[in-house]
């Protein structure tokens, strides 16, 4: 049989009367682990006769509970069981067997064992060890024996209690017409009688289970009948005769009147099993004393309960009553109130009192007292002051308390794991203790562990020794997988067996606490781990939607600061989109540049791939943070060292979005200040995009530029701008940038670009003329272009005049003789006064550093083949 959980282990010496094999003559002690002639002693004390098989009431086993011997000096606590195995000695006469098993009476009465506890630990022992026994044996408890008592009738039972304390010795025998109970029932009633004794007045109480009809001194046996010197009682059968002496008549007097006085006999019974002070039989007016006390204690008891208890009368109290003999709920109550009295200030005698009384149960007892209500603030303060009490008190007497106190509070099962976890931290933390029971609390209970590294990493700075320890034990061969939130605690503090921690560590980690995520934060700042950004993303970003946008922001900062050295790619994208989702929240909130930590990267392509497949990843399947995402990377210009590398990349991997960026750029695009967004060198699919949604310009535009920057020949521009225009018209952007070229190249460039043109397209140079003169923005522009042709409207008509002059007669010249111009006419209208800003009149407009604009007219009219510069600077015709 498997010993209880409260069997208190009792060292016992044994022995065994019996014949040896095919002996003749009488018994003799066989083994044991006691002398043989204190052995005889207790087992011929417990010899009452020879079994006879006729009477069933006396069928073996035989059981005697013995507390002294003739010749022996001081108390015990024995029992003798007799048995028979079926052998026979030479005679052919059975051969019987006692077993003797006997304990000293000072550890059995600390552990109050009774005759039933005695009993059933015996039973539990089995066969007889070589050398030394070991009994486990459990306080009986009161409740059990007074049930007893109220089933015999506790008339009955107090009239036998009071004929034993009067020296006499009783004899219990079957009612008529009845049979006795069993051997189990017949040690309850033994013990039940005793039980409304003294526990003390078991240094010379003695009973059977069954009497032959050999001669014993035994006190209170079961048997047929009496004989001479006994006094027969059938069983519970009222009232028994009444003592003889003034004592024991006394006894039973008070016995009757407390119990009348109480709700349950049970009260009774605790009191005198407390009572563990030997109360020799001649003393017997102790025995009433002590039940007399019965009202002491309810006094104290009343008066601790009631909050108005002294240390000093738990102190005379338990004087009187041995603590450990009382029973396990007045324990509780008394070693509470000395525990609660010494953490005050003037809790010295209280602390005394305790010491002095001290029992290896006052932990459990304290644990208990902690454990019983509901987990709260308040149990948590009494558990660390209670540990701190044993701290103090700890000594030679008492080693070890503390330690049992904690196991005992941090291994309660089924207690609130967040408030063992804390316990557990702050007892590490304040008294340097820790045991490897607790640490696979920890390691076996995540709320346990993430309430326990809560507290570990909110100290900061950080001591790193515990956990290193918890993540050893976590990896120990056997111990299965490491928990996730210790695997995501060791990612923190960059433990190398913590390496790869995903997102469900980092959810394990943070529970359901709302502080864990800045906890976790301000633990990786401090180890510099910003990786663990990602893990903690599904995290982090459900902050944001809590409204701490402010307070993760600023954490991040520090644990990712924009343009830090070594910042790894991915942490960064992370960061990153954090920043973007908190700061979209704001109202208003537009991202005028590329993201902040992109910025700071300076690896290169690598690097820059990283962070793509970041962003890629998180947000597939999130069309909205992926269109804040692109807006961002767009920006309000151009990041060709960032931004856009980013962008190609990411339609690169994900096609779909060249959608979304064609709508970004197509509104940067049609935006007053969009001349930046022509240096992108675009894709092809964006491009088509770009056209789809109405900027057909856009490429023709680049194309112009990217040819007047090459110097291309006149008619290779020419071809650009007519490839933008489908119709014969101009519109939009490609207009804006004829008119930014001509206004660069002066308006001698503009006639002869048109000309060319015309040349291409008829009549597509006078559109560009037409498109000009009806936007009211290029007013300026267009005065510049008429004051142009009106000079050359001048110079023609002069021209038209000279060659239209009427023929004058004249002689033939000679063979090498020169024929001189005629003489020009007169115009037919008033030349027009040249403007400054077209350059002194039949010369080509200069640049401010005096080298020619452009080459002269007929350089693109006669010799178009020849190459010519210029740059898209804004001047003057001049």
């Amino acid at each position: 049989m498997s010993e209880g959980p409260g069997a208190v282990p009792l060292p016992a010496d044994w022995a065994v009367l019996g014949k040896r094999p095919g002996r003749i003559m009488g018994y003799e002690v066989l083994d044991g682990s006691l002398p043989r002639d204190r052995a005889q002693r207790y087992l011929w004390s417990a010899t009452t006769g020879t079994p006879d098989g006729r009477d069933p009431a006396g069928g073996l086993p035989w059981r005697v509970f013995l507390s002294t011997a003739d010749g022996e000096d001081r108390p015990v606590c024995a029992v003798v069981d007799t048995t028979w195995d079926g052998s026979k000695d030479g005679t052919d006469t059975p051969s019987y067997t006692w077993r003797l098993l006997l304990t000293e009476w000072q550890p059995a009465a600390r552990a109050g064992v009774t005759w039933t506890s005695l009993d059933r630990a015996a039973a539990r022992t089995g066969a007889l060890p070589g050398a030394e026994a070991v009994l486990h044996a459990e306080r009986t408890p009161a409740a059990e024996l007074a049930d007893t008592i109220d089933r015999l009738g506790f008339e009955w039972a107090a009239g036998m209690a009071a004929l034993l304390l009067d020296g006499r010795h009783l004899v219990i025998t079957a009612p008529r017409g009845a049979t006795l109970p069993g051997i189990d029932e017949r040690v309850r009633v033994l013990d039940a009688v005793c039980a409304l004794l003294p526990y003390g007045c078991r240094t010379w109480l003695s009973g059977a289970t069954w009497a032959g009809k050999t001669e014993h001194a035994l006190r209170l046996v079961f048997a047929g009948s009496a004989r001479s010197g006994q006094l027969e009682t059938p069983l519970a059968t009222g009232r028994p005769p009444a003592p003889g002496g003034d004592t024991a008549r006394r006894y039973l007097a008070e016995l009757l009147r407390v119990r009348a006085k109480r709700e349950s006999t049970a009260d009774v019974v605790a009191h005198l099993l407390a009572a563990t002070a030997p109360v020799p039989l001649r003393a017997g007016a102790g025995a009433v004393r002590l039940l007399g006390e019965l009202d002491l204690l309810d006094s104290v008891l009343d008066a601790v309960r009631q909050g108005r208890g002294q240390a000093e009368d738990v102190g005379r109290l338990l004087a009187l009553h041995a603590l450990e003999a009382l029973d396990e709920q007045r324990q509780l109550e008394l070693v509470r109130f000395l525990a609660d009295s010494a953490g005050h200030a003037d809790g010295g005698t209280a602390a005394a009192v305790l010491t002095r009384h001290w029992t290896p149960q006052v932990p459990d007892l304290l644990a208990a007292a902690v454990l019983a209500p509901p987990a709260s603030q308040e149990t948590y303060g009494k558990a660390v002051e209670y540990l701190g009490l044993l701290r103090g008190l700890e000594g030679a007497a008492n080693s070890g308390a503390f330690g049992r106190l904690f196991t005992t509070l941090a291994t309660a099962p089924g207690h609130d794991p967040v408030w063992v976890g804390q316990l557990v931290y702050l007892v590490e933390k304040n008294f340097g203790y820790s045991t490897d029971a607790v640490d696979r609390v920890l390691t076996g209970v995540p709320a346990a562990g993430r309430a326990w590294v809560r507290g570990l990493f909110g100290n900061r700075p950080c001591e790193p020794a515990p956990l290193d320890r918890l993540l050893a034990l976590a990896t120990e061969p056997g111990n299965g997988p490491v928990p996730g939130w210790l695997r995501f605690a060791g990612a923190l503090t960059g433990h190398r067996a913590a390496a790869g921690a995903t997102e469900a560590d980092a959810t394990a980690f943070v529970g359901d606490n709302e502080e864990a995520w800045r906890i976790a934060l301000e633990t990786a700042r401090d180890h510099g781990q910003p990786g663990v950004i990602g893990p903690l993303w599904p995290v982090l970003r459900g902050v944001l939607r809590s409204g701490r946008q402010a307070e993760l922001l600023a954490l991040l900062d520090e644990l990712a600061r924009p343009g830090a050295p070594g910042l790894p790619p991915g942490p960064a994208a992370d960061a990153d989109l954090l920043w973007l989702i908190g700061r979209a929240a704001d109202p208003g909130f537009r991202p005028a540049a590329a993201l902040p930590r992109l910025r700071g990267i300076t690896d290169g392509a690598p690097a820059l791939d990283r962070y793509t497949d970041t962003l890629v990843a998180r947000t597939d399947g999130d069309p909205a943070l992926r269109d804040e995402v692109i807006a961002a990377l767009l920006g309000d210009r151009p990041d060709l060292a960032h931004g856009w590398p980013v962008l190609t990349r990411w339609m690169k991997q994900r096609p779909s979005i060249t959608t979304t960026v064609g709508e970004g750029l197509a509104r940067r695009l049609m935006a007053p200040d969009y001349a930046h967004w022509l240096d992108l060198d675009l894709p092809t699919d964006l491009v088509n995009e770009l056209e789809y949604k109405g900027l057909g310009w856009h490429r023709a535009v680049q194309r112009l530029r990217l040819a007047v920057n090459a110097r291309a020949e006149l008619d290779e521009l020419a071809r650009i701008i007519i490839s933008g225009c489908p119709q014969p018209t101009v519109t939009g952007r490609l207009l804006d940038e004829i008119a930014a070229l001509v206004s660069d190249y002066g308006s001698a460039f503009g006639y002869t670009l048109t000309t060319e043109l015309d040349r291409q397209r008829p009549a597509m140079g006078l559109a560009v003329y037409q498109a000009l003169g009806r936007d009211a923005r290029y007013g300026e522009l267009c005065a510049r272009l008429v004051r142009h042709s009106n000079r050359e409207e001048v110079r023609h008509r002069r021209i038209i005049g000279a060659l239209s002059a009427p023929a004058q007669t004249a002689p033939p010249p000679g063979p090498y003789q020169h024929r001189p111009f005629p003489p020009a006419a007169p115009p037919s209208d008033p030349q027009p006064q040249p403007s400054a800003a077209d350059g002194p009149q039949g010369a080509p407009p200069r640049r401010p550093d005096g080298h020619p604009a452009y080459p002269p007219a007929s350089a693109y009219q006669e010799e178009r083949s020849s190459r010519w510069g210029f740059r898209f600077k804004k001047r003057g015709d001049g």
